[in-house]
């Protein structure tokens, strides 16, 4: 906190996580544990035990709604580069006793995250949403590789292919939005690789997998909103924080964000999150100071 000499004010500089009560660390290791799968009693013991301070469930969720909600605005307007296929499945998940599925879509050559929707129900309505977002962000890319390669005979076009598994609501979205410009093929499980089979859905299978192994240590999920909040807040994680193995790398620099392999350069050193978060201040159109003379 500052003080104005000439106004006799306070202020703040804006660096997202102004007018919280808690200091940055503490609210960015939460967001962390929350988006690596801890529960919510979890979260609450390790802070109690290690800074502590005692938190409320109604805390930690408010916090991963307003972050969730912030940096999923500002992933939006980023471009990742796609560099495989894109593979799209969804998990079956239990959200306050009932179903419901969270829709993926993950690029197999960088591990990138390239979208997702939490619905009640697997209807074909849905998931041409879901497509329709995918190929209005993607658009450029799709057709700069159509124009590329549209002159070359059908089956020798390396167009962006979209793998799923036989839901015939991906084919029906697949018909209505890409089947003129992208490929579609179906994939197969992870256990199922042994069978020799072509095409595998792995990137998805395993992203879902950590997905399935939280839901099993929470016996399920809490309402919608802030299930919805936790996943997206785990996908953002996922792509700007965790480290994945750099294909050819030397022993010292062998891991890297998915981020940074679909082209997004951002160097956010150690403390990813809490950098990210900081980060979106130099994008506000505001002041950087919250209040000034």
């Amino acid at each position: 906190m500052y003080w104005c000499k000439d106004c006799q004010k306070k202020f703040i500089q804006k660096d997202g996580f102004e007018n919280m009560t808690y200091p940055p660390e503490l609210i960015t290791k939460v967001l962390h544990l929350r988006a690596e799968g801890m529960s919510l009693a979890g979260i609450r013991d390790y802070i109690y035990q290690h800074e502590g301070n005692y938190l409320y469930d109604s805390t930690i969720l408010y916090w991963t709604k307003k972050y969730a909600k912030r940096l999923s605005q500002y992933e939006e307007k980023q471009k990742p580069k796609i560099k495989g296929k894109v593979h799209v499945d969804e998990i079956f998940l239990k959200v306050k006793g009932k179903q419901a599925y969270d829709i993926n879509a993950i690029d197999g050559g960088s591990g990138y995250n390239l979208g997702r929707k939490l619905t009640k129900h697997r209807s074909k309505d849905v998931v041409r949403e879901f497509f329709r977002r995918f190929k209005i962000r993607f658009y450029d890319q799709i057709m700069e590789r159509y124009k590329r390669e549209k002159r070359k005979p059908v089956k020798e076009r390396d167009l962006i292919t979209i793998v799923t598994d036989g839901f015939e609501g991906y084919r029906d979205a697949f018909d209505r939005y890409l089947s003129r410009v992208c490929k579609l093929v179906y994939g197969v499980p992870i256990a199922c690789k042994k069978y020799g089979l072509d095409h595998n859905n792995n990137p998805a299978e395993r992203y879902n997998e950590d997905i399935r192994q939280r839901s099993k240590i929470s016996r399920g999920f809490e309402s919608m909103e802030p299930t919805d909040a936790t996943l997206e807040l785990r996908r953002i994680v996922h792509n700007f924080a965790r480290l994945r193995r750099k294909r050819g790398g030397e022993p010292r620099e062998w891991r890297e964000t998915p981020a940074k392999r679909a082209g997004i350069k951002l160097e956010l050193g150690r403390g990813r999150l809490m950098t990210l978060i900081n980060f979106l201040l130099s994008l506000a159109p505001r002041s950087l100071w919250l209040y000034r003379c």
